[in-house]
C-alpha cells in the first residue's frame, strides 16, 4: 500500500515531528506488507509490529503533546482526545491478537485510514502554529 511511503504533502514543518511521522509510517508498511502463514514466527511477528506501533506511537504522542502545549495550540485537548482513540483501538486489535485473531485486513485498513488522515487532516491543523517556534 504506497499511502504509507512519505510525501513531502505530510510535512507539518517539524523536522522532528516529521522523522516520527515517517518512523510511524514505515512500521504501518511492514503491517501492510505482513502475511500471515499461522507458523508461530508469523504470529509472533505480527505481535512485534502491533507492539511497535503501540510503543513508537505512544512516543510519538508525547512529543506531539509536548510540542503542542509550547506553542499554545488551542485544539490541544481535541489532538490528545484522538491520540487516546488510536490507543484504544490499537490495544483491542493487541487483545486479539493475544486471543489468537490476526485481522492484518482490518488493521492494515484502520492504520491506513487513522495515520494518513490524522497527519493530513488533525496534524496540518498545527502546522502553522509551528512556524518559526520548532
Amino acid at each position: 500500500m504506497n499511502s504509507f511511503d512519505w510525501k513531502s504533502s505530510y510535512s507539518v514543518g517539524s523536522k522532528s515531528l516529521d522523522i516520527q511521522h515517517q518512523k510511524l509510517l514505515q512500521i504501518c508498511k511492514r503491517a501492510s506488507e505482513y502475511k500471515c502463514d499461522g507458523s508461530k514466527g508469523s504470529i509472533e511477528a505480527f505481535h512485534s509490529i502491533l507492539n511497535d506501533l503501540a510503543f513508537y506511537a505512544e512516543k510519538h504522542f508525547e512529543t506531539e503533546e509536548d510540542v503542542l502545549r509550547r506553542v499554545g495550540y488551542p485544539l490541544l485537548e481535541q489532538q490528545k482526545q484522538e491520540h487516546d482513540e488510536y490507543s484504544e483501538k490499537l490495544v483491542n486489535f493487541l487483545c486479539d491478537a493475544i486471543a489468537g485473531t490476526i485481522d492484518r485486513d482490518s488493521l492494515e485498513d484502520f492504520l491506513g485510514k487513522w495515520w494518513v488522515g490524522h497527519i493530513l487532516e488533525s496534524d496540518m491543523q498545527y502546522a502553522g502554529y509551528l512556524q518559526g517556534s520548532v
